[in-house]
């Protein structure tokens, strides 16, 4: 017939169809990445994907204080990151205070909801919005 072009397949098979693809590649959807890099002061979250990671990266020497709002278009036990990226910066601190709809539950003596990121440091939470809640456990990847 055409030949054996597969002799170490398990179904039989004796020839394949050339024009098929070989290597499939497809898009990472369970990490719609929102970043936010220009030094913002105050974020609302636009969580509109069940599964989001949200990265604010901190803009060399930027002290300002950055309110975080409460999310807008949330869905409910999606899995969800918040990355505060301060690896820009070699000597300034950055502080995040987070409104009432951000519950911390490794830190829940932290009533202000007040963060300070270290300089060329970055803290990363993971958790989901429950309730009216985004809640978090902090990350293996934060180096604060």
């Amino acid at each position: 017939m055409f030949g054996n072009q597969f002799p170490n397949n398990q179904l039989g098979q004796s020839s394949g169809n050339a024009k098929a693809k070989q290597k499939f590649s497809a898009p990472d959807t369970d990490s719609r990445l929102i970043k936010v890099v220009n030094g913002a002061t105050s974020v609302t979250p636009n969580l509109m994907y069940d599964h989001t990671r949200f990265e604010y990266i901190i803009p060399t020497g930027n002290s300002a204080v950055v309110n975080f709002n409460p999310p807008i278009n949330t869905e409910d036990r999606g899995l969800h990151w918040l990355v505060l990226d301060n690896s820009n910066n070699s000597v300034v601190n950055k502080t995040f205070v987070f409104s009432a709809s951000y519950v911390f539950l490794d830190d829940p003596l932290n009533l202000t909801n007040t963060y300070i990121i270290n300089a060329t440091k970055k803290m990363v939470w993971f958790g989901a919005f429950i309730d009216g809640k985004l809640q978090f456990r902090v990350a293996s990847e934060s180096t604060n």
